[in-house]
C-alpha cells in the first residue's frame, strides 16, 4: 500500500445536530418572543414527543391535552390496551382513548357530571394550569381560599405563564400549548431540585434553557451498516415522509444517500426517531479541512491486524492495528504521517463497551474487518464506535 490507504469519514455530530435544528423554519409565536426562541421552544417539545405543531392558530381540544399530558409524563412508557371505555362519549376505539384514561386516573384532568368526558371540547387556560401543578406534585391541599385563583398565582410565581397571556377560561392554541410544556420541562418539580424535563431526558444550559442538543445526543441510535441492495428507509423505525436527510455532514436526500450507497457498496447510518432525521456516511464526498483539528470524528474500515492489552492487565484491550482497506480508498486522503509500511493504523480503545467488544469475551477477534467510527486529536485516532463489515 501508498501513503493513500482506507477511508475516512467526517461525522461532525455537533454541526450536524446543530444544522437540523436551525433548518426548521422560524415561526413567529407572539410579540413577547422572538422566532429563533420560539423556533428552539418548539424543537425542545417536538424532540420529547410532546406535540408536533401543525397549525401556530389552531384550537386544542380536550382529547388533545390529554395526549399531551400523557406524553409529557413516565405514564407514556406504558400505555394501558384496553377495550373497555372510562367516559360514556369516549369509545375505546377513539384515538385518544388510552391517554384520556390515564389523564382521568391520575388526576390530570376531570371528567363531567353524567360520566362524560367531552373530548372535543376546547381545552381552557384553568384547565391546563390544573393539569401542570399536578404534573409537578402539587396537590389540592396545596391551595387555599379560592382554589383557581390560588393555582393561578402558584402558577405565575413559577413562571410557567412565561409567554402565555391568557385569561382563566380562554381557549389554549398549540402555540400556546407549546410554550406551556415547554415552561414545564424547564421547571423544579414540587420540593425538589431536579426539573421536572429530567424524566424525558431534558438538561438546562447555564442561561437556564433547555438544551434540544442534549436530546438529540440522547435519542441518537447507530451505527447501522447498510449494504448496497438494501434500503436505508426500511432500516429506521419511521417513514421516509419529512425525514430529515444528512449525506457526509451536509443536508441531502434520500435518493442522493441511495445512490451513494450504490457506488460505494454501502452506508454508515445514525438515526433520530423523534427528529426523523438520519445522518448517513459513505466513502466519498466529505468536506477534507473536517480531518483536521482536536475531536474530528472519521470513519475507517479495515481488518483487525492486532489487539494490543497493558501488561498489567491481560482482560481489557487497550488499543488495536487495524490494516486498511485500499479497494475503498479515497485518492485525496494522504495519511502517510497515521499509517505505517504495512499500511496498519493505531486505533486507541478507551471506552468499556468497544474494550468488552474487542476483549477475549467479545465478538471481534483478529481477522474480523469492522468499520471503526473515531475521534481524531492530531495524529491519534480513538474509536467510539465500531461495527462489523
Amino acid at each position: 500500500m501508498g501513503n493513500k490507504n482506507g477511508w475516512y469519514r467526517n461525522v461532525g455530530s455537533f454541526l450536524t445536530v446543530t444544522a437540523v435544528i436551525s433548518g426548521f423554519n422560524p415561526v413567529i409565536a407572539s410579540a413577547n418572543i422572538s422566532s429563533s426562541d420560539f423556533s428552539m421552544r418548539d424543537k425542545v417539545v417536538s424532540l420529547t414527543g410532546i406535540m408536533e405543531l401543525t397549525n401556530n392558530t389552531g384550537i386544542v381540544t380536550r382529547g388533545e391535552f390529554a395526549k399531551m399530558l400523557v406524553k409529557a409524563s413516565s405514564f407514556r412508557e406504558n400505555l394501558p390496551k384496553s377495550d373497555s371505555s372510562v367516559f360514556k362519549d369516549v369509545p375505546a376505539q377513539n384515538p385518544n382513548a388510552e391517554y384520556i384514561k390515564i389523564a382521568a386516573s391520575q388526576g390530570l384532568m376531570t371528567g363531567y357530571l353524567g360520566g362524560v368526558f367531552k373530548p372535543e371540547n376546547n381545552i381552557t387556560y384553568r384547565e391546563s394550569v390544573k393539569a401542570v401543578l399536578t404534573l409537578l406534585g402539587y396537590k389540592d391541599e396545596d391551595f387555599t381560599g379560592n382554589i383557581t385563583s390560588s393555582r393561578i398565582s402558584k402558577f405565575q410565581f413559577l413562571e410557567l405563564n412565561e409567554n402565555l397571556n391568557l385569561t382563566t377560561d380562554e381557549n389554549l392554541t398549540q402555540t400556546d400549548c407549546v410554550n406551556l410544556f415547554y415552561n414545564l420541562l424547564k421547571t423544579k418539580k414540587k420540593d425538589s431540585s431536579e426539573i421536572y424535563g429530567k424524566v424525558l431526558n431534558c438538561e438546562l444550559n447555564s442561561d437556564g434553557e433547555i438544551n434540544p442538543i442534549s436530546i438529540l445526543k440522547d435519542e441518537r441510535k447507530g451505527p447501522l451498516l447498510v449494504r448496497k441492495g438494501f434500503s436505508v428507509i426500511q432500516s429506521v423505525p419511521f417513514g421516509s415522509e419529512k425525514a430529515n436527510v444528512f449525506l457526509n455532514g451536509a443536508a441531502s436526500t434520500l435518493a442522493a444517500v441511495k445512490e451513494s450507497q450504490k457506488s460505494n457498496g454501502f452506508v454508515v447510518i445514525y438515526y433520530n426517531v423523534k427528529s426523523k432525521t438520519i445522518w448517513a456516511y459513505t466513502t466519498d464526498g466529505w468536506d477534507k479541512d473536517t480531518l483536521t483539528g482536536e475531536n474530528a470524528y472519521v470513519l475507517i474500515l479495515g481488518e483487525v491486524k492486532n489487539i494490543y492489552y497493558k501488561s498489567t492487565d491481560v482482560i481489557t484491550p487497550t488499543s488495536i492495528r487495524l490494516e486498511i482497506d485500499s479497494s475503498n480508498s479515497d485518492s485525496d486522503i494522504s495519511s502517510s504521517e497515521n499509517v505505517d509500511s504495512n499500511g496498519y493504523l493505531s486505533i486507541n480503545l478507551d471506552s468499556s463497551k468497544l474494550q468488552y467488544l474487542f476483549s477475549i469475551y467479545g465478538k471481534v477477534t483478529v481477522g474480523d474487518k469492522v468499520v471503526m467510527v473515531c475521534s481524531k486529536n492530531g495524529t491519534t485516532y480513538t474509536a467510539v464506535d465500531a461495527i462489523d463489515y
